[in-house]
């Protein structure tokens, strides 16, 4: 690298570190791992907002960059906000706090990375500042002094290691109600504690990557979703979700918050350290109440041994929580390995992309399934996770051509189901299709079969009373949709939509109504239940609330037409889409 390749160029620089870093990775390296992801992200959307560039972010330590000195100083401010609302759920002792240091000088740019003494001055100062404080060069004061209401305390001259001349320093004074959207920030959902089931009740947190390289991330969640996929399999155990498709990421909460909002009496967590074609997973079982852990170990294997692992998880979970396995399901617990390690890597990596739902990501689990089928052409797991691939890029509109999309998948989920397949993905996917394609009672039967092999999965018991309402039996929807919510209580927002719906078969108007408030705050823009409000609004003739939600549908979607919608609902009994449409001309639709 010579100096005639680098561009020189005038910058803010932003210099955060992580407060008592060694100690938190020691005391419990899970949970602050888990921890930092969160903060990453949340961190790394705030420098963006504020038209900045994470130029490195590795460990503890993060540097960014700013075109001007007063979106480093906004940004820093946010920065400190945003930790706040992470760690109000957390103890006190595991709570995250960054240093910050904000210099502006020259600096030179190599295409990826900064270099120069600004980027040392920077470090300098975050190193001075107090936990949760930000500490600003002179050259930074000089430009936001008079354009803030900030208010700052002079901490005179200071001399840093290596640095020629002598840099004065500022600290910045934060009150929470300076940052901008601070209010907004803090403003978070009142969650209702749900029951402890009677059962043993159990939920699954991400895996987190304990390794340098951010790229096995997708492995980690590819064994977390693997395990999950064993646990639903035991009808003694209540599995609640804490993650669905689309929402996977979300703020680290201690183990009784946990607890409290989830409903369950245990909680699993581990980790995941992968070195070539070696494996370490750590995983421990604590009980919500106390947090306390009564279960723990490692695992050190091959990687072509990874599915082991899951089995010995799942005996050593049952035994702990005194789980009865019923006749028969020990043997379904142990799986097929692959016999190839790069098929394990493939699956793995196509499921974690899978679950995070972005186009990319999608692709990406559509070349993985690829890759296992390759290298493993008669395991049925390539096959399903291709086929719930080629679906999902349906649902979130991420397929080009869906006719083709929905016919690889229903080519593919065959062949699983062919196979001998022990998931229930394939019969989740041929349910849908069949449901598309209008037929009723193979889509009703798929999902049975779906709910046979996974009796604890939210999405099977949400996919059948979808099926139902469409099928004109909303009375028997009801349960199912209403337990689906139980079992995934960060549910995605369709689940409140399919709620609605069952309501309004069976003539609930206002209990429809109810739920479809739900599933808007979640999602202000789902047609599906502003077009249930409207409908339930109208049989009710509730004028005013009628015509609000009949302009929500106009906003959402400027072009929507009744006609055109009845064509794409596969309702069995074509009076059911005629009462809806009727009902919505009504409105003024």
């Amino acid at each position: 690298m010579t100096e005639d390749r680098l561009q020189r160029r005038l910058s803010a620089l932003l210099s955060a570190d992580v407060v008592e870093y060694s100690r938190l990775m020691t005391d419990d390296q899970i949970a602050t791992i888990r921890s930092l992801k969160t903060c990453r992200e949340r961190v790394a959307a705030a420098v963006q907002k504020f038209g900045g560039r994470v130029s490195d972010f590795v460990g503890d330590n993060m540097l960014a960059e700013f075109p001007n000195a007063q979106d480093a100083v906004d940004c820093s401010i946010k920065i400190h906000c945003t930790l706040a609302d992470i760690n109000r759920n957390l103890a006190g002792h595991r709570q995250i706090q960054f240093r910050i240091g904000i210099h502006l000088g020259d600096v030179m740019f190599d295409g990826r990375q900064i270099f120069g003494e600004s980027v040392n001055i920077a470090a300098r100062l975050e190193a001075i500042a107090q936990p949760g404080g930000i500490c600003i060069s002179d050259l930074v004061y000089k430009q936001v002094r008079n354009k803030s209401s900030l208010q700052f305390v002079d901490l005179g001259d200071q001399n840093f290691k290596n640095i020629a001349e002598s840099v004065r320093v500022y600290e910045i004074v934060v009150e929470d109600s300076e940052s901008p959207g601070r209010n907004a920030e803090t403003q978070t959902t009142k969650w209702v504690p749900l029951p402890m089931p009677a059962k043993p009740s159990l939920t699954i947190l991400p895996f987190v990557n304990l390794g340098a390289d951010p790229g096995q991330d997708h492995f980690s969640d590819g064994l977390t979703l693997d395990i999950v996929a064993g646990m639903v399999q035991i009808p003694e155990l209540i599995l609640i979700s804490w993650v669905s498709l689309g929402n996977y990421d979300r703020p680290p909460l201690s183990v009784r918050e946990l607890g409290r909002r989830l409903g369950v009496s245990h909680v699993l967590d581990g980790g995941v350290r992968r070195d070539r074609d070696r494996v370490r997973v750590t995983a421990r079982l604590m009980e919500s109440a106390g947090g306390r852990q009564i279960w723990a170990d490692r695992f050190d294997r091959r990687l072509d041994d990874i599915f082991k692992i899951q089995d010995e998880i799942t005996r050593e979970i049952i035994t702990a929580m005194d789980v009865k396995l019923v006749l028969g399901e020990a043997a379904r617990l142990v799986r097929q390995s692959f016999k190839n390690p790069g098929a394990i890597e493939s699956y793995y990596r196509g499921w974690g992309a899978l679950f995070r739902s972005s186009h990319a990501d999608i692709y990406l689990a559509r070349q993985m399934s690829a890759e296992t089928i390759r290298l493993e052409p008669e395991s049925p797991l390539g096959y399903a996770l291709a086929a719930w691939s080629y679906w999902w890029a349906v649902t979130q509109n991420a397929s080009e051509n869906v006719a083709h999309a929905l016919s690889r998948a229903k080519e593919l989920a065959h062949r699983s189901i062919r196979l001998n397949d022990t998931t229930g993905m394939p019969d989740l996917v041929m349910a849908q299709i069949h449901l598309l394609n209008r037929e009723h009672e193979q889509a009703l039967a798929a999902s049975e079969q779906a709910l046979k092999v996974r009796p604890n999965c939210h999405a099977s018991f949400a996919v059948k009373a979808n099926i139902l309402n469409y099928t004109g039996r909303a009375a028997e929807a009801v349960e199912p949709a209403r337990y689906a919510i139980r079992l995934c209580p960060v549910y995605p927002a369709f689940y409140a939509a399919i709620l609605a719906t069952a309501y309004y078969g069976c003539g609930m108007y206002a209990e429809a109504i109810d739920v479809t408030k739900t599933s808007l705050n979640a999602d202000p823009n789902n047609v599906e239940a502003l077009l249930m409000a409207a409908a339930a609004n109208a049989a009710l003739q509730n004028v005013e609330q009628t015509q609000a939600a009949v302009r929500a549908i106009r906003r959402a979607k400027p072009d929507f037409s009744p006609e055109t919608y009845a064509d794409t609902q596969p309702f069995k009994d074509p009076r059911d889409s005629e009462q809806i449409i009727s009902l919505l001309k009504k409105a003024g639709l």
